[in-house]
């Protein structure tokens, strides 16, 4: 079956909660997270899952998280910073999803738990968590393929965390 549409729901990498307090918003990732980013990255592009947009937070961990995956691809996709995916739910994750595939066939949408695991349990209602339990951990991509009749519901084509590349 081929999908008409694809969206990658990725969390953001592993953030830095050492050291002195900082604001939430602008929180760095921690050393972790700036290997993970880069290695989601490269599996990416390697499995021809480079998006066309990447619809991000404004959240400091969320930005780097891209800038370091976006160094990994063939081309940068068209970046767009949305304020409602900060801590929004699976409708601001959705509602940022459908109106820019409604323009592009592979969108990225880079975001925040417990939204993206609700978000992905809306897409794909039957997916399995890892066997630690976890659905959506830092750095954790879903790729899900949409058909335009079905555009509620997807395909998991993979569900994948940096410690798996």
């Amino acid at each position: 079956m081929n999908a008409e549409k694809q969206l990658l729901l990725l969390r953001h990498a592993k953030s830095e909660w050492s050291g002195e307090p900082v604001i939430d918003l602008e929180r760095p990732l921690s050393a972790r997270g700036r290997e993970d980013a880069p290695r989601m990255g490269r599996w990416i592009a390697a499995n021809d899952c480079v998006p066309e947009v990447a619809v991000v937070s404004p959240s400091a961990r969320t930005l780097e998280t891209l800038e370091l995956l976006c160094a990994e691809l063939p081309a940068p996709p068209e970046i767009i910073r949305e304020r409602g995916l900060y801590h929004g739910g699976a409708a601001q994750i959705r509602a940022a999803a459908a109106a820019h595939l409604a323009r592009s066939s592979r969108v990225l949408v880079l975001a925040h738990n417990p939204g993206m695991e609700a978000a992905l349990l809306e897409y794909c209602p039957d997916t399995p968590p890892f066997a630690d339990g976890k659905l959506m951990p830092t750095c954790a991509l879903a790729v899900i393929d949409l058909n335009s009749g079905r555009a509620a519901r997807g395909n998991l084509r993979k569900l994948l965390r940096p410690s798996s590349l």
